[in-house]
C-alpha cells in the first residue's frame, strides 16, 4: 500500500465524528468479538476496546470489509463442504 493511501486513511479517520465511530465501533465487534481477545470481554470492555482500536488505527473501515470478505469466504467454503458430506451420506 502507498504511504499516499496510508496516509489518506489515517486523515479519514481523524475526521470520522462520533457518530460514524460508534458504526465502525459495532461492525468491528461483529467481526473480532470471537477472537481470543475479544472473547471473554464484557459488553461494556468490548465496546471500550472497540473505540481504543478504533483511536489507534487497529479497527479501520477498510480492515472491517477484510474481514467481512474473509468471512464470506470461509462461509462459502464451508457451505461447499457440508454439501460434498451431505451428497456421499
Amino acid at each position: 500500500m502507498s504511504t499516499q493511501k496510508i496516509e489518506n486513511e489515517k486523515k479519514q479517520e481523524v475526521e470520522m465524528g462520533r457518530y460514524e465511530k460508534v458504526a465502525l465501533a459495532l461492525d468491528w465487534i461483529s467481526m473480532v468479538k470471537n477472537t481470543e481477545d475479544y472473547r471473554r470481554l464484557t459488553q461494556t470492555e468490548l465496546i471500550n476496546k472497540a473505540l481504543e482500536d478504533i483511536e489507534t488505527n487497529v479497527a479501520t473501515r477498510q480492515k472491517v470489509e477484510e474481514l467481512r470478505e474473509k468471512a464470506k469466504k470461509q462461509s462459502s467454503e464451508s457451505d461447499h463442504q457440508t454439501n460434498a458430506y451431505e451428497k456421499r451420506n
